[in-house]
């Protein structure tokens, strides 16, 4: 059995360390304490399944941008679980490391209990709460954070081929930089149908709540029209590089919302840390509203089809609304392979579509390919020119990208190689964009709990 009960001194950062980059942010300092006294005592329970994964990532656009700057990326990750009766105890700690851009390269740790519940012999409640912690070079602190999360879902098969499911996410972010800090809510419910003809319906709808607490460090008031500084993190002006606003009037403060003019490039905008969009410009907006919150609904359907015993076809499609609100930043970033907390789910509206084939080769060998289109655009972020001048319109963005994968299972090991090719227009000529992706890389179950 592989011993999971390593050196803290050679593989794990030390208590004082952590104190010492936590010390502003106490949230994430409890979760990443929490999540260190799980480790050790849960001991050899955490060893009963463990799985080691390596990517080695190459794409010749980074930044996603118009001016394409290429990088490699490798992350490694180990995972590990234990069984406990119906509860157990699983989590995972992971890295990711730049070779250019560095600053962007970040560790991670995560550390959950799970508990199932079955009701009768049709239906289960399944609860998982996590803590995870988040750390970047000192380049890009500000994107640092902590997060507990509770999950929630219970599921049951209504007959042989029908089963309803029930999804809830509810967790709490808390970043170095706090105009980040948030929670949110999601809901989802699913209905799967399966015939006897390989063919599979899935309808399925769901619901977003997000509270942004404090996205801002600067107020404009209503009756003098004259900027008021609010608490924060970075708590003046000058932190932001915005000095000069505070003589101002609201009208000329609002009129440099669009950024400073000239942006450079991506790769020189990146030296300019986590508070800055990748475009030059600081993610907050030199006016603030308080609390934010965005609300939003999602519709999907998805039709699977089995073609003879070696291949599959499925089609998708997916809409998404606003309910509420709208982006409380001065841009939404995309970075490949890099969490950006400007950019999520809650960034945008609109619709997919998707497309895909699976092949089995042969016993063990397995292919993918597929083909997604994405419409979306970005409420509260209006479109600028490449010298940062307002166009007076919504950011919009259309979507052509093709994957193909390769896939080899062996009993313990699975290898693959995916290719990817990203075709990004734009209203906004920034995120007008194309890249190749290819990545490569290998799954190890080096040890598999009996029960599975």
């Amino acid at each position: 059995m592989l011993n999971l009960r390593v050196s803290c001194k050679k593989n794990i950062i030390s208590l004082k360390t952590l104190i010492r980059a936590f010390s502003r942010s106490p949230i994430i300092f409890l979760l990443s304490i929490s999540f260190l006294l799980i480790f050790f005592l849960a001991g050899p329970a955490l060893a009963s399944t463990v799985q080691f994964s390596l990517i080695h990532n190459a794409t010749s656009n980074i930044f996603q941008s118009y001016q394409p700057l290429s990088d490699q990326l490798t992350s490694a990750s180990l995972d590990f679980s234990g069984d406990s009766g119906s509860i157990s105890l699983y989590g995972n700690f992971g890295l990711s490391y730049l070779y250019k851009y560095s600053g962007l390269s970040s560790f991670s740790g995560k550390m959950g209990a799970d508990y199932l519940a079955p009701v009768g012999t049709k239906s289960a409640f399944y609860f998982a709460l996590e803590g995870e912690a988040f750390l970047f070079r000192s380049l890009y602190a500000d994107f640092n954070h902590g997060t507990a999360r509770l999950l929630a879902n219970f599921k049951s098969y209504l007959t042989a081929a029908t089963i309803l499911r029930i999804d809830t996410i509810t967790q709490l972010k808390n970043y170095k930089y706090s105009i980040f800090d948030y929670f949110s809510e999601n809901l989802s419910i699913s209905l799967d149908r399966y015939f006897s003809s390989r063919t599979t319906f899935k309808i399925e709808a769901g619901y977003g709540y997000k509270l942004y607490f404090h996205p801002g460090v600067i107020t404009i008031t209503e009756e003098t029209g004259t900027l008021v500084e609010a608490s924060s993190n970075f708590g003046s002006l000058n932190n932001l590089g915005l000095s000069g606003l505070s003589s101002l009037s609201s009208t000329q403060a609002l009129a440099l919302q669009g950024g400073p003019g000239d942006h450079g490039n991506p790769g020189k905008n990146y030296e300019m840390g986590g508070s800055y969009s990748i475009r030059g410009i600081p993610y907050q907006t030199v006016y603030y509203t308080g609390k934010k919150s965005l609300q939003v609904f999602t519709l999907s359907g998805l039709i699977a089809q089995g073609l003879g015993d070696h291949l599959g076809l499925s089609l998708g499609a997916l809409k998404q609304w606003y309910l509420r609100g709208e982006n409380p930043f001065a841009s939404s970033d995309e970075l490949f392979m890099v969490e950006n907390p400007t950019y999520d789910q809650f960034s945008w509206e609109g619709y997919s579509l998707r497309a895909k084939l699976t092949t089995e080769i042969s016993g063990n060998l397995h292919g993918e390919f597929e083909y997604d289109y994405f419409s979306r655009n970005f409420p509260g972020i209006t479109s600028l020119d490449l010298d940062g001048n307002s166009l007076g319109i919504t950011r919009e963005d259309k979507r052509h990208q093709f994957n193909a994968r390769i896939q080899l299972e062996l009993r313990r090991v699975t290898f693959f190689v995916n290719y990817a090719y990203i075709n990004n227009t734009s209203n906004d000529p920034w995120f007008t964009w194309k890249g190749n992706v290819i990545s490569g890389g290998l799954i190890w179950n080096l040890q598999v709990s009996p029960s599975q």
